[in-house]
This record gives C-alpha cells, structure tokens and sequence, in this order.
C-alpha cells in the first residue's frame, strides 16, 4: 500500500514538473528570447503626428517599451521613434539596433540591412538615422538577457528535481 502511494505521489510531482516546464518554455518564447513576431491580436499600431502633417508607417519590434507599427511624421528620426515607444528596456542592445528597408528598384523590391550605434551618436551618420516608409528596427537584447532567463528556467527545473527526489527519499524511509 505504502508503495502505490509513493508511486503517485512521484506521478503527481511529475506531471506538475511537465506542466511547468512547458509554462516556462512558452514564456520564454512568447517573452521574447528571440526575436519573434506577435500575433495579430496582440499587435499595436500607434498615431503620433499632427493633423495635416504627412506621415508614414514603420514598425519597432524587440527591447523597447512598446513595440509595434507606428504612423509617424516623415520628418521623424530613428531617435524619435525610440523615444515614441517608451525608450529601451533595460535589457536593450543598444550598439547594434537593426534596420531592415525594403526598396523597389524597377520591378522587384530589394531588401536592405544595417545596423545603428545608438549608444554613440556622435559616430553615426545623419543618414542612418532617418526613416523611410516600411522600415523595420529591431532591438535586440543583450546577452546577459539570454543567460538569465536560461538560468531561470535551469534553476526551477532543479528546484522540482530536489523536491520529487526529496519525496522519495521520505517516501522510501517510511517504508
């Protein structure tokens, strides 16, 4: 008897052990380890000009306060739009922010990459800061980001391992 007991309290700590592996797997995707794209749902779309003013639409994805597609006047620079979604996380990679361009050139539409120093202004070029219409900024995380939510989802995996192995320790001692 002692044993079907042990053995389903070891059955229950195991599917909570399942559980919340995969809660935290899930979080760590949707939270963002890498660069994903939300769900339509979940999208934001922001209008910041003025009444008359031309204006464009850009997106902001990544390690600012919050990301989304942005409608913004055409005179709006890269600076700006940062400041617009709230600023930086305080995990933001700020040496490397990416701007992906998609030009047309004749009939066929040319996709273009390059990355922003943010954390040095004072060596980017006027010209890298300003936007077009489409353009995509991604801010990345930085890495110490990575490591710590790695180390979280490795420290709550062995915090139930100890606690299932402590159950059937006791369990086998009652015996």
């Amino acid at each position: 008897m002692k044993y079907c007991r042990c053995s389903s309290y070891v059955g229950i700590l195991l599917c909570c052990f399942a559980l919340v592996l995969t809660n935290i797997a899930y979080t760590q995707v949707e939270g963002g380890i890498g660069p994903s794209l939300p769900d339509a749902s979940a999208a934001s779309f922001y209008y910041i000009s003025k009444p008359g003013e031309l204006t464009m639409q850009v997106n902001i994805w990544g390690a600012v306060q919050k990301p989304g597609r942005y409608e913004i006047s055409t005179s709006t620079d890269l600076v700006q739009l940062v400041s617009y979604a709230g600023g930086p996380n305080q995990d933001a990679k700020f040496d490397q922010v990416r701007v992906t361009r998609l030009m047309k050139k004749e009939v066929t539409t040319v996709r273009t990459e390059y990355y922003v120093d943010l954390e040095d202004l004072s060596a980017t070029e006027e010209s890298k800061l300003q936007l077009y219409p489409g353009d995509t900024i991604f801010i990345d995380h930085t890495s110490w980001s990575t490591v710590r939510d790695i180390l979280t989802v490795v420290s709550t995996a062995a915090m139930i391992t100890s606690a299932i192995a402590t159950v059937i320790i006791v369990e086998r001692r009652l015996k």
